[in-house]
């Protein structure tokens, strides 16, 4: 698919992204405690999934004549227990950490996504790439300067979190890179609602649905829109690929954390009951800038490849 040039609605597109995701952590917080993360991703999913239904309905979407070969039915398979295990490890993670943190950590996902990449499908690593990692890492030693010495040492409460996120990182660089062989059979919009369905489909035997009575009208509208935000959040930033070049697309999408750390900042100045107030320093602020000046800087350092521009081809 030819990239349309129209960069002002892929910046909006862009944008529209990343509050999304810089929003969701903060909306998820108030349902803990009262939903357990299972039930969480379980409604996340199906929502997710419904809505995309509804659009590709919308749209009177084609579906792609796909044989299910062996290689493609264990990428399907790799793909929904990576997404799956994703959204609940983060989830986990959020639950023991907060927010900044959640969003920081797992800016480590693209990073092996990369590696991944030039491991399996034979990219090339610029120079660029390398610095950018590099800026990167030292980003995360600055935002961790206060924790370092026990994310090393002790594996409980905040530590824990952390090291779900992390692995939330490594389960979604597994997801992206059968995604990127699985573009080769599937069109990314029913792809990705082929995912996020039968996961959620996954999750019925593991989550309480009826937990959905206990919850209050402010718990109500944050489930809403984290399951909302499954779909639009990668609607929008599917669409802003057709505008926009992909490096570009990511190198916005990066600014994530900056953002959840600002919403952040004015939830607690304006809603202080809904969600304590994140004690980080100087130097961790510091750091989670230089986390997104690293992830710009090694996503506009990429080569689009012809993975990239299948992923951008959905319609």
């Amino acid at each position: 698919m030819t990239i349309s040039g129209n960069w002002k609605l892929g910046l909006i597109l862009s944008l529209t992204t990343a509050l999304m995701w810089g929003f969701l952590p903060i909306s998820l917080i108030p349902l803990f405690g009262v939903m357990d993360p299972y039930t969480i991703t379980f409604y996340r999913l199906a929502g997710g999934g419904l809505l995309l239904f509804f659009w590709l309905l919308s749209r009177k979407h084609k579906p792609s004549k796909i044989k299910f070969s062996l290689r493609v039915v264990s990428l399907l398979f790799i793909a929904i227990l990576s997404i799956c295990g994703n959204y609940l490890y983060w989830l986990k993670g959020l639950e023991l950490t907060s927010p900044a943190t959640s969003q920081v950590v797992i800016q480590v996902a693209p990073m092996l996504l990369i590696l991944g990449s030039v491991l399996i499908f034979k990219e090339p690593f610029s120079k660029k790439q390398f610095i950018g990692t590099l800026i990167f890492i030292v980003g995360l030693l600055l935002f961790f300067n206060q924790r370092l010495a026990g994310l090393l040492s002790e594996f409980s409460g905040y530590n824990l979190g952390v090291f779900y996120v992390l692995f939330s990182s490594l389960l979604w660089a597994i997801y992206a890179l059968a995604q990127k062989s699985l573009l080769k059979d599937f069109q990314a919009i029913e792809l990705i609602f082929i995912i996020v369905s039968v996961g959620a489909c996954l999750y019925i035997p593991f989550a309480t649905p009826s937990k959905i009575m206990e919850l209050n009208s402010l718990q109500l509208s944050m489930l809403l829109f984290g399951a909302v935000n499954t779909a639009v959040a990668y609607g929008c930033f599917t669409e802003a690929m057709r505008h926009w070049e992909v490096s570009r697309v990511s190198a916005i999408v990066a600014t994530v954390p900056i953002l959840t750390l600002a919403l952040s900042f004015l939830q607690y100045r304006f809603f202080p009951s809904i969600l304590p107030e994140e004690s980080f320093n100087i130097l961790s602020i510091a750091g989670a800038i230089v986390v997104v000046v690293g992830s710009a800087i090694t996503a506009l350092s990429k080569n689009p490849s012809k993975t990239d521009k299948a992923y951008i081809d959905y319609d």
